[in-house]
């Protein structure tokens, strides 16, 4: 545990540092987010932050191979084929932000990005599920379900970047859950040094190193930049995590049961959140990658909240999915199911709190207006 945290706490210190000069350079080229009638920004803000993250990244990784414990993880491709395909979608967002990229021309990126990493060796080729026992996909299949996770990841954290460290927090967090799922797996599951921890161990930091400067208000963005080479991260993770092992699901005990499902409680948020602005725009009969203010946190904004705690209350929401998973092999099912109603409906109060006082509000006005009608309407009044 001692080296991812040391890994993590480099990649915190990396991106945190270089940040700051990430933002002096764009603001020296003129890269700022040009506010829009879809954006919540008042003014033009440095944007490229994503540079620093994916640094931050490298950094931890270059720190990993000297430790004695991780090296070995360096003797397969897998490293090097999610850090080369990271650094494509990172040019690929830096492309976007700078010039807005057709959406062909970004999927075509993305699907490239997956490519390297599948042919680098992180592929969704074997995975456990109650019932059927071990699925073996063939090599053709195991392309596209690789591909089609990362460009739904990708595009997930992309999505869910509309408020001042909204992506970088959930992916934190994401991230967190899976670093400290997989480090309690049985060890023949993610196979010897595996990549899954150390990769979120590293996206962890780097979220952290560069949140201070994002946090709203936002002294510079992360932009596509950062969002997308997150999201591949995440995906190269998750596949890293579920992929590989083909023994019985029973050999993890109930924290390997839900082993497949892991990667959507973790992302829930994100991946909620892509969905529902999806069947949105194919309900509408608009262009799947049409821009619109119709995202959860654009929901919460309507609904009364403050910038910052709209941020809030999602982190919430994704704290409550991610730590009841991972609390959920190890407590009794009556007691994980209590806690998580009491969490859960916290949460829930919070989201709602700004209906539910209007609607006290409305209460109230409507008792004191007809008490004044019934003062009016007593005799001798």
């Amino acid at each position: 545990m001692v080296p991812y945290v040391l890994v993590a706490a480099v990649a915190a210190a990396a991106a945190y540092v270089c940040t700051p000069a990430v933002r002096a350079v764009a603001i020296r080229i003129g890269g700022y987010d040009v506010p829009t009638d879809r954006k919540l920004h008042q003014v033009p803000a440095p944007t490229f932050g994503g540079i620093a993250i994916y640094v931050g990244i490298v950094v931890a990784f270059a720190i990993a191979l000297t430790i004695g414990d991780l090296r070995e993880a360096f003797r397969f491709s897998e490293v090097f084929g999610l850090l080369l395909g990271g650094f494509v979608v990172l040019l690929l967002g830096i492309l976007d932000d700078h010039r807005d990229l057709a959406p062909p021309a970004k999927l075509a990126g993305q699907v490239f990005a997956g490519g390297i990493l599948f042919l680098s060796g992180v592929q969704m080729s074997f995975f456990w599920l109650p019932g059927l026992g071990v699925i073996s996909l063939s090599p053709d299949i195991s392309a596209v379900l690789t591909i089609v996770w990362v460009l739904l990841l990708t595009n997930a954290v992309n999505y869910i970047d509309g408020l001042d460290g909204l992506a970088a927090g959930l992916a934190a967090i994401a991230a967190a859950g899976l670093f400290v799922y997989s480090t309690r797996l049985p060890s023949e599951f993610l196979g010897p040094d595996p990549l899954a921890p150390l990769a979120t161990a590293a996206v962890v930091g780097a979220c952290i190193g560069f949140l201070p400067h994002n946090f709203n208000p936002a002294r510079i963005f992360m932009g596509d930049t950062g969002a997308m080479p997150l999201g591949y991260f995440l995906a190269g993770a998750t596949i890293s995590m579920i992929g590989r092992y083909n023994g019985p699901g029973a050999a993890g005990g109930r924290l390997a049961l839900p082993l497949i499902f892991t990667p959507i409680v973790f992302l829930a948020v994100p991946l909620t959140n892509v969905a529902l602005v999806t069947l949105r725009r194919l309900s509408a009969r608009r262009p799947i990658f049409s821009a619109d203010n119709e995202h959860i946190h654009d929901r919460l904004l309507r609904l009364g909240h403050s910038h910052r705690r709209a941020v809030l209350i999602m982190y919430g929401w994704a704290l409550l999915m991610t730590t009841g998973l991972v609390v959920s092999g190890t407590i009794s099912w009556g007691r994980f199911v209590l806690a998580f109603a009491v969490a859960g409906g916290t949460v829930l109060v919070l989201t709602l709190a700004p209906r539910l006082r209007a609607a006290g509000a409305d209460r109230a006005e409507a008792a004191t207006a007809s008490a004044q009608v019934s003062e009016r309407t007593e005799p001798g009044s």
